[in-house]
Order: C-alpha cells, then structure tokens, then sequence
C-alpha cells in the first residue's frame, strides 16, 4: 500500500453528521444501475467499519468455516486481492464489472449466498486474478489487472461462477478491511472484525432499543427476526446535534450478511423516548419478489397509495392533512418497458417532509421517515 494511500485513510474521519447523511441516502436508495445500493471500494468498507462497527457474517457453525476461508487465504491470493482494494476507484459496484448482473442471476445469488455464508458452500475454484485480458478464456470469470475490471461470461452464469463472484466480494472486504484495521481504523469490538451482531448486555439500554426496534418491524412490516440467527443487528447510538436541530438517535441495522442485494432493515428511534422516526427497506430482493406495474397502471392508484400513506403517517406521527404532495412512480426500481413495483410519495407539513416508499400489489408502506 502507497504512502499517499496511507495519508488518505489516517486522515478521514466521519461525523454523526455525515453518518446521517449516509442513513439518508440509503432510504432515498441511492444506487447503482443495478439498484444495488452498495459503495464500492473505501467508502463501503468506512460504511461497514465505522457507521455499522462490524464486518458481520451470521450464524455459529458457519461464521466459522467462512471466517477460516478468509484467514487461510494463499498469500498469493491475498496479495492480488490487496492490489485489485488498492486499485478500487470506481463510485459505483457496477463500474467494476463487465456487464451488469440479469435479474435471473441475482436472485440465484441471494439464495446461494445464504448457502455460502450460513451453510458453508464455497466454490470449487477461487475467482482467477489475471494480468492481460489475452489470459482470459472463453466464458471465464477473472479479474483483469491492466484495466482494473471484472470480466463476467457473456451467457447466463452457473451456479459455481455465482459462488464465485459471492466468494470474490467477501474476500475483497475482508482484504480491504484487514488494511484498514493496519492503518489503525478500531473495527468497533476490540479492533477486530466481528462476524456477529452487537454484543448486547442483559438490562442494557441498548438491550431495550433492539428489543424497541425488533417490535416496530414486526408491528409495522410483519418481519418477526427473533428465531433466525443469522440476521445481524448492528446497534449504533448518535449524539444530538443543535447545529442541525437533530435529537439524539439509535440507528438499529437488521440484515443478513450478502453481497448487497438480500433485503435488509434500517430502524431509527429517538434517543429519549425510543419513538419511531424511521423504518426502511432496503435492498434488491424485495423489488424483485413484488409484481410489477406499467407506469399508467401506478399513476392510475394514485388516490389509494396516497390514502394509504397518510394513514400511515398519522398512525405513527400523528400527522393530518398535508400541505401538498409530491407522487413519484419513476424513481423507485424502473424498469422501463416493464414497469415497476413500488412508489414514493413525499408529504409536506409545514417546514416538516415524510418520505414514503409504498408498494404497489397491496398498497403497503414499507419505508418512511420524517424529516
């Protein structure tokens, strides 16, 4: 690693501020083509380090077998990993890659990571590391170094390849945040990765908030995560701000460990009363599950999704009429031709905007906030 790189990641810090921010921008699902919100590079593994505390991988038996799968790592293999970090400029996770992913693959992936890193399925070969694009086969997957891209086939990929692009992503993040732990950055539990949720002490406050949290996403989107293990609930506390007129907060992340497009859940309380202020979804997995609209079809329930958003809004916020409205039916997982799912609607109160994401099958709000 370069000496300028080293300056760079001892000298970045982020605030509650930009952590906010960064929350805000998730619930707008700010992404990439693909509509996988993920940051590549740096900013996604700051993200998982610094605003989450963990890099986290799920239950027990497996955490293990995966966690030894990265530690026993060839130094060879490593070291191509190091570079391809190193080399990672790219804004957005699609850059990265030769082609985008078909929605066919990347429901393939979601089903087969949870095989991958609960289950302890790996490929049977790692993702080669080439130099020239003239060392790459026919229908070969590999990481080109002289134009710092991933070459994916040209068909539809099997099974193996898809291990292989889920064992990729892992390996480069943990890579990524190994440097990142040389450069001094505290990986929130005693500066070293954590594969599990945060640790939670009985009669603690933050016990009381996950228990808070894990009750509003079962009251308000019927997602009960009590029996499975393999969710991880990351507990994040943020100090107020009177700078931004912004109270003390608990941001409680619920996901499962992926390379970004399982649905996950962002669940925001305020500090002094544990009042709900957010709830978001967030991922691909959910779009993809969810029947599709043209866009004449979504305009045409407006009246409905709207009436269903307000009570939603007064229900939690005790808000009434709205000063106006802002319906959005293109913003949220177009698909051109084919439509889409969901829509945003945006309330304005006042000097007070409520965010809501509603989908359009049952007219259900599954991501709102108030801002």
């Amino acid at each position: 690693m370069n000496n300028e790189f080293k300056n760079i990641l001892s000298n970045i810090e982020i605030s509650d501020d930009m952590k906010r921010s960064i929350y805000s921008d998730c619930i707008k699902q700010k992404r990439t083509k693909d509509i996988t919100f993920r940051y590549s590079g740096l900013l996604s593994v700051l993200i998982g380090l610094v605003i989450f505390g963990t890099l986290s991988i799920g239950a027990a038996a497996a955490v293990i077998s995966v966690k030894q799968r990265m530690e026993e790592m060839p130094e060879e293999e490593y070291e191509d990993y190091a570079y391809e970090v190193e080399n990672d400029t790219f804004i957005t996770t699609d850059e990265g890659y030769s082609r985008e992913l078909t929605d066919s693959e990347i429901a393939r992936i979601i089903k087969l990571e949870r095989d991958y890193y609960d289950n302890g399925v790996f490929p049977k070969e790692a993702m080669a590391h080439l130099e020239t694009k003239d060392e790459l086969k026919d229908g070969q997957m590999a990481y080109v170094a002289e134009d710092n891209l991933i070459y994916l086939p040209d068909g539809e990929m099997s099974d193996e390849q898809l291990l292989q692009y889920i064992d990729h992503d892992t390996k480069k993040w943990y890579v990524n945040a190994q440097a990142l732990e040389e450069e001094g950055f505290d990986t929130g539990i005693n500066s070293q990765l954590s594969y599990e949720s945060t640790p939670i002490t009985p009669g603690s406050t933050e016990e009381t908030v996950r228990q808070k949290a894990e009750a509003y996403l079962m009251e308000y989107l019927g997602v009960d995560i009590s029996a499975d293990p393999t969710w991880i609930v990351i507990v994040d506390h943020f100090e107020a701000d009177p700078e931004i007129d912004m109270d003390a907060t608990y941001m409680v992340d619920v996901s499962k460990k992926s390379t970004g497009y399982a649905t996950g859940y962002q669940i925001e309380l305020k500090a002094s009363d544990l009042s709900l202020l957010m709830l978001n979804t967030y991922g691909y997995q959910f779009e993809l599950e969810a029947k599709r609209y043209s866009f004449d079809e979504a305009d045409a329930m407006e009246a409905d999704v709207v009436e269903s958003a307000k009570a939603m809004l007064h229900e939690i916020f005790g808000a009434d009429e709205p000063d106006s409205y802002e319906y959005d039916n293109e913003s949220d997982y177009s698909y051109g031709a084919a439509g889409t799912g969901y829509v945003s609607v945006f309330f304005r109160y006042g000097d007070d905007t409520y965010f809501t994401r509603i989908r359009l099958e049952d007219k259900k709000v599954i991501s709102f906030y108030k801002r």
